[in-house]
């Protein structure tokens, strides 16, 4: 069966626990919906307790587990709908005794029972996608008729003492300003960790109601910003449109090592141990070791609204401090914006030495384009970055993982109308499964033989 070896796929290559593709609600954003003809996805059925425990044994119990998330072509439904998912949390917990167990769940059958049962399994950490707070917005938006437990899952968790991180994908153009606005202050003011905003995505195939405004991720940006004079909790506006790699601090976590110091959003991380770090990433990182941590840190003398007056070209003209701290497994209880994995910075020179590559191209999303940009223009190499527009979905789509063999076909293409040449292609990973093949099972290894190219995956 097709979508039992991607099971196992999924467990080897991204330490996720699959369970089922069922899911009880009806999202109107959910993007299983707005797939175009030809998309490769797969039907996963509540697994059986067996393969359960085959899947066990693909699993690193040296990494978090995670439950409820997608990273293949798996349609990933709602966890808690598996009838046996308190045994199998048990028999994760029975194997990984120590391990962190992430799970993404709606909330609408997080009972206070299941979840001091759930407690008693741990450590978990939730990922609690609430998307409206009002019974009259959950009704519109994902068809949820019972919204009672959803509505009471915030404080649910935080009763029963799991951590957990809420979200929402904001639709203010369906259920209102009003109905965000009380949704983020509901997750905020009932013990999330940090509350993540999501951009609506819309493929060219999606109906008109869900095609939101141009300037939403401005507004949403304004609101947030008032927001953050309600509350404490980090605040994060996904995906990110990042103009550099300034490791800025986007939140501070209350209760946590780094607020005990007085760390504060806008704050600018320096050095970490005498380290200089190159993006958000490797500043997360390095703060993030278990042990005494000391870091150099710039904070402007006149901060603007949200703590800092916009990011920062520069490094210079900040007042410098030193602050230490003692890092647990928890972490630090800094969060960034995500922008360039440093990780990167040696699997691209790599490539490109082993190719003896002059002059290499990296096709990569609308999205990540200008970040990817900067970070590369570090390296001693000669690099061109090409944005590649995601033809195949259309709409509002940017990010690489949603990119098709067609989209960098066609972007390299263009870039050769241009006169540009190269002797290496670099196209991003995760927009090919591990067989190589992209959404429609094109590999990626097809565009190597249109242009006589080396074609690499990172």
């Amino acid at each position: 069966m097709e979508s039992l070896q991607l099971a196992f796929q999924t467990a080897a290559h991204y330490n996720i626990l699959p369970l089922t593709s069922g899911c009880n609600l009806r999202c109107l954003f959910c993007s299983h919906r707005q797939n175009p003809p030809g998309v490769e996805t797969w039907y996963l059925p509540p697994l059986k307790l067996d393969h359960i425990e085959t899947l066990l044994d693909f699993l690193d119990g040296s990494r978090k587990i995670v439950i409820g998330e997608s990273a293949t072509r798996l349609i990933e439904g709602e966890p808690l709908t598996h009838p046996d998912f308190l045994a199998i949390l048990t028999r994760v917990r029975q194997r990984f005794p120590g391990t962190r167990v992430e799970i993404t769940t709606n909330g609408t059958l997080l009972t206070p029972d299941l979840a001091r049962a759930m407690a008693d399994l741990g450590p978990l950490e939730i990922n609690l996608s609430l998307n409206s707070a009002s019974p009259e917005g959950r009704l519109k938006l994902m068809g949820d008729t019972k919204p009672a437990p959803a509505l009471e899952a915030p404080l649910t968790l935080h009763q029963a003492g799991i951590p957990y991180h809420g979200s929402l994908v904001a639709c203010p153009w369906l259920v209102g300003w009003q109905d965000v606005r009380e949704t983020v202050l509901h997750l905020a003011r009932s013990g999330a960790r940090t509350v993540r905003i999501f951009l609506p995505g819309y493929t060219r195939l999606a109906p008109p109601e869900l095609r939101f405004p141009g300037e939403l991720r401005q507004q949403l940006a304004g609101e947030l910003e008032e927001l953050r004079s309600l509350t404490d909790i980090p605040l994060l506006l996904e995906p990110p449109f990042l103009p550099n790699l300034i490791p800025v601090i986007e939140g501070v976590i209350p209760g946590t090592p780094a607020a005990a110091v007085g760390l504060q959003r806008g704050d600018l991380v320096l050095e970490v141990d005498g380290r200089q770090p190159r993006c958000r990433v490797e500043a997360y990182r390095l703060a993030s070791v278990p042990g005494r941590r000391r870091l150099l840190i710039g904070r402007r003398q006149r901060p603007g609204p949200g703590g800092y007056a916009g990011t920062p070209a520069t490094r210079d003209g900040w007042q410098k401090n030193f602050f230490e701290l003692q890092i647990g497994e928890e972490g630090s209880g800094l969060t960034f914006t995500w922008d360039f994995d440093p990780d990167l910075f040696i699997e691209v020179e790599k490539i490109c030495r082993r190719h003896g590559a002059g002059r290499a191209v990296v096709l990569t999303s609308q999205l990540a384009a200008m970040i990817v940009e900067q970070a590369l223009a570090a390296l001693p190499l000669s690099l061109h970055v090409v944005a590649t527009p995601s033809r195949f979905f259309g709409g509002s789509i940017g990010c690489a993982g949603l990119l098709t063999l067609a989209d960098f076909r066609a972007a390299w293409q263009e870039q050769q109308g241009n006169g540009r040449s190269a002797d290496l292609i670099i196209l991003p990973a995760i927009a090919f499964d591990y067989r190589g093949r992209d959404l429609v099972g094109e590999h990626y290894l097809d565009l190597a033989e249109l242009t006589n190219i080396p074609v690499e995956l990172i």
